[in-house]
């Protein structure tokens, strides 16, 4: 049996520290070069019959490295268990040297969860999620859809951008002097009107002749999806092509018609049900987004009551699969994230704060959950097969199907259990 000892680095990381006797070392390597020297083949030797001392000479620092992975995976579990560490991760292990005749000694850092006494969860802070829309709300969003239903029509009889107008138009950015990658465009549509070169307007080009080159001027936001450019002066010499202006449809029940919303069953045909749509739909877009900044309140005001430190394998998984989600969007949009010239390390840095706050969150809420006695029960489960089955027009069968592994299974029940923990502190919460 091993011999162990474990030491705190932090109340997440543990130092376990394992040592193997001499004649644990010799077995194993024994074993390592008998069976090597069965199927070895060297020159001037029959297979089979290698001495070890040759096998020794020529393999013997590999067969120490295999050893030594051997004698690890062989006694770090029932280390961990003696010592009940129940890792996050993988052990990071640092292999000591294998001798003969010698134990063989080495050390694994772990990261566990903390341990948590949730207090004072009752009664936190956080914004109501009312949502009203407006009937100037859903005019601004059919105004929108007419303009992107919109036909681009050539503009004749004149040369000169007019304010309003589209100006067809090839580009390129700089700053600092120095191209800007993925900034050199041809035939983008720039309208003439108030507003930034990132949201497609040029007002700076009112006036312009068809062939002439602008230089136009931004200044990237804080907040730009690229971080070498932020808060950058850029400088876009930009050439006018051509110039178009929108053919914005008629809004009537023909626009409605082509615009094919609705179900096979209930279609959307009149403009009357077209606002009573937009009204439904905007009102569940502003209630997804308000109850997403009351939940991040809820999770704040919690961890600020219960500070508590966040294992970072936890968090650099988190920082991964939001990270994971920020490119698919990019792709999506059909935006190439290599010519954008995004840094991923910096990216990984900005979310890491949100990850952590993540984590700290679900640690505290599964903590709730077993002080609370929150389960997620049969009904729960069966609740959220039947939303997912109605999302994804499935057989409700067949999503229960995916969750037939134990680990599926129980990686759903603890998101359901945080969800219903996160319920329980909005019960008690002082919404404002």
């Amino acid at each position: 049996m091993p011999q162990s000892h474990v030491e705190d680095l932090s109340p997440v990381v543990k130092k376990l520290s394992v040592e193997l006797a001499p004649d644990q070392v010799k077995d194993a390597l024994d074993r390592a070069f008998t069976g090597l020297s069965r199927t070895v083949k060297l020159k001037g030797y029959r297979t089979g019959h290698v001495p070890r001392r040759m096998v020794e000479r020529y393999f013997g620092d590999d067969v120490k490295k295999n050893v030594a992975q051997e004698l690890v995976t062989g006694s770090i579990q029932e280390a961990l268990g003696e010592h009940k560490l129940d890792p996050v991760a993988p052990p990071r292990v640092e292999n000591g040297e294998v001798k003969m005749g010698e134990a063989f000694k080495y050390t694994a850092t772990v990261e566990v969860r903390p341990h948590v006494d949730p207090k004072d969860y009752e009664g936190l802070t956080a914004p109501k999620t009312d949502v009203e829309i407006t009937d100037a709300q859903v005019d601004e969003r059919i105004e929108q859809m007419r303009k992107e239903g919109a036909m681009f029509v050539p503009i004749e009889g004149r040369d000169v951008v007019e304010n309003g107008d589209y100006a067809v138009c090839d580009y390129q950015g700089f700053v600092d002097g120095a191209p800007i990658r993925g900034a050199k465009r041809e035939g983008v549509l720039l309208e003439v009107t108030p507003g930034s070169l990132l949201e497609n307007k040029a007002e700076g080009l009112l006036g312009a002749k068809v062939g002439e080159t602008r230089e136009l001027g931004i200044i990237f936001p804080a907040d730009y999806a690229v971080p070498e450019l932020r808060q950058k002066d850029g400088r876009f010499q930009v050439v006018v092509k051509s110039m178009k202006k929108r053919d914005v449809p008629a809004l009537d029940d023909a626009f409605v018609q082509d615009l094919g919303l609705g179900t096979g069953d209930t279609p959307v045909t009149t403009v009357s049900a077209l606002r009573e749509k937009l009204k439904f739909d905007l009102a569940e877009a502003e209630k997804e987004k308000k109850q997403g900044a009351q939940r991040e309140a809820l999770l704040t005001a919690l961890v600020e009551k219960n500070p508590l430190e966040a294992p970072p394998a936890l968090v650099e998984r988190n920082v991964d699969a939001m990270l994971e989600g920020m490119l698919e969007g990019f792709n999506r949009r059909g935006l190439d994230v290599r010519q954008l010239g995004i840094n991923v390390d910096r990216l990984r840095d900005d979310l890491r704060q949100r990850a952590v706050l993540e984590v700290k969150g679900y640690l505290l809420l599964e903590a709730i959950s077993q002080k609370e006695k929150i389960e997620a029960e049969g009904e729960d489960l069966e609740k959220h097969y039947n939303k997912l089955a109605g999302e994804l027009s499935q057989p409700v069968e067949k999503i229960r199907v995916t969750f037939r592994r134990p680990e599926a299974l129980e990686s759903l029940k603890a998101r359901l259990r945080q969800d219903k923990a996160l319920a329980f502190l909005l019960s008690k919460a002082n919404l404002q």
